[in-house]
């Protein structure tokens, strides 16, 4: 079908719907295209009883269909396994002793100071396009939602972060919202102060979520004199609008904390007091300063309504982190793309006769690498097995054991990476193939078996067919696409050309 000469991923007017009826009237687009979208949206009807039953339920009905505890289980759930821990130097967990005395590296926390507009805002553990954050944009004086308008008010209406032009919305209207759609939703505080009744939790908002204003240090930084922990909530406001710092129409050319979070980390820096970081965003977090001075480092994404309590069960050892980052962090926007399977010989893995291995100024790696993540407990790799190679179309089976090796419950993501180093077309460096989540007591040893099909590794030719190559297809398997424990390769002995709907995509899992 022709491009839109607007470039725009969305066309909206009845204009554009009369041009594009009449490129299917004239023959110009297939038809077949048109047939098979609206076989797919009926399809997706059918399958919701909305023939049926076309209209919108009854409330009653939508109460036993949408609030039902097992949801609310999974929800829980998705919120404690997407928790990142990045950066552990041990004073996570914060172990409760018999006597009830929280401890953080062996030394009693009584009083915690907890700093940090998010820590008392629930609505910043919520991402776009949730519902919450689609009922906040229509308070936000302005939209960035394609076709959505703001409220249109004036410039000198609008209250904004200092020395910025991010709406502030830290006001009864916006906290209306959450209590309208999540009443039960907990802030950060709320739970600590319900999961931690010995323990002191002294708030203070210390910075906002975007800029570089200093003002509310001081009341920040007294609380912190005080504690036996800092514990900072960081990051911006994944929305929409002009209350938000980052989400659709919602851009920066600065990937990194806020200049303020970043100056009052170096400033209670200097208090000699353990200090962990939570970061709460849609982007992934990215500090120089985070990384020097923090003790320990979570990175929770928007976790959304359960947020709060998977951040506690993290931070008290309650639920041992598993989460691992699902994209390649860069140090900085000049450093963007940067993505781990990007093709051989590039990026952090040039030649050497390039010239610098590394940025002038920074290196060519990243900071954080896709599929890290730390964990309480500590785990072993061993005993690589490949076999059945041979054919285009034979099943390869890949296995190893992994090991609890530490004192605690643990789930180890295992992560199989594949890579064809000679193909006829430039290919990634490695490609993630399968992974395992593998829960394990101490001492535990389970075996991962990964049944591997060659099409997975199948490419676009010079004549855009797809076809799986002879060679040999390098194999990884590991905690991370740059901690891989296990190496090993298999051979695809002839070529084979397939249809690209019919080749796999996956490995298949088994855990014994």
């Amino acid at each position: 079908m022709p491009e839109s000469r607007h470039g725009c991923g969305i066309a909206y007017g009845a204009g554009v719907r009369r041009r594009l009826k009449k490129l299917f009237e004239d023959g110009r687009a297939d038809i077949s295209y048109l047939n098979q979208a609206v076989w797919r949206v009926l399809r997706a009807k059918f399958r919701m009883g909305l023939f049926e039953h076309p209209f919108a339920m009854e409330e009653t009905e939508r109460e036993l269909v949408l609030h039902r505890e097992t949801d609310r289980q999974v929800s829980g759930q998705m919120a404690q396994e997407s928790i990142v821990l990045l950066k552990n130097d041990g004073v996570l967990p914060l172990a409760a002793e018999k006597d009830g005395t929280l401890r953080a590296a062996g030394k009693p926390v009584r009083k915690i100071a907890l700093i940090g507009p998010q820590a008392v805002n629930a609505r910043y553990y919520f991402g776009g396009y949730t519902h919450l954050s689609m009922e906040e944009a229509m308070h936000a004086a302005r939209n960035s939602m394609a076709g959505v308008r703001g409220r249109q008010e004036s410039e000198a209406e609008i209250r904004l972060v200092p020395g910025t032009q991010v709406q502030d919305d830290e006001s009864e209207e916006f906290d209306d919202i959450l209590k309208l759609q999540k009443p039960d939703c907990r802030s950060l505080m709320e739970e600590l102060r319900a999961e931690l009744p010995d323990v002191q939790i002294d708030w203070a908002a210390g910075y906002y979520k975007a800029g570089a204003d200093t003002s509310r240090f001081a009341e920040a930084l007294d609380i912190a004199k005080d504690a036996d922990l800092i514990l900072l909530t960081l990051g911006g406001k994944n929305g929409s609008g002009s209350i938000a710092t980052m989400g659709e129409g919602v851009d920066s050319t600065d990937i990194n904390l806020p200049a303020c979070q970043d100056a009052f980390i170096k400033e209670a820096a200097s208090l000699g007091k353990p200090m962990i970081g939570v970061h709460f965003d849609g982007r992934p977090i990215s500090s120089d300063t985070a990384d020097e001075y923090l003790n320990a480092l979570i990175e929770a994404f928007t976790p959304a309504e359960f947020a709060a309590q998977a951040v506690v069960h993290v931070l008290t050892g309650a639920y041992n982190p598993s989460g691992r980052m699902p994209l390649t962090t860069a140090r900085n926007a000049g450093q963007i793309p940067v993505y781990y399977n990007h093709s051989n010989g590039s990026s952090w893995h040039q030649a050497g006769s390039i010239g610098f291995q590394d940025y002038v100024d920074l290196p060519h790696t990243p900071r954080y690498y896709f599929g890290q993540g730390l964990s309480y407990t500590t785990f072993a790799y061993r005993d690589l097995q490949i076999e059945g190679e041979g054919g285009p179309e034979t099943p390869v089976r890949v296995s190893c054991r992994i090991a609890n090796t530490g004192t605690v419950k643990g789930t180890e993501v295992a992560q199989l990476y594949l890579k064809d180093p000679l193909a006829s077309m430039a290919r990634p460096v490695m490609e993630l193939q399968g992974f395992a989540r593998v829960p394990l007591e101490p001492g535990e040893e389970r075996e991962v078996i990964f049944t591997v099909y060659p099409g997975q590794m199948a490419f676009l030719d010079e004549d855009d067919n797809w076809k799986i190559e002879k060679g040999t297809i390098q194999v990884g398997i590991g905690a991370a696409s740059n901690d891989l424990r296990l190496t090993g390769s298999f051979e695809i002995r002839e070529d084979l050309k397939i249809e690209g709907r019919t080749r796999k995509f996956w490995s298949d899992v088994t855990i014994q």
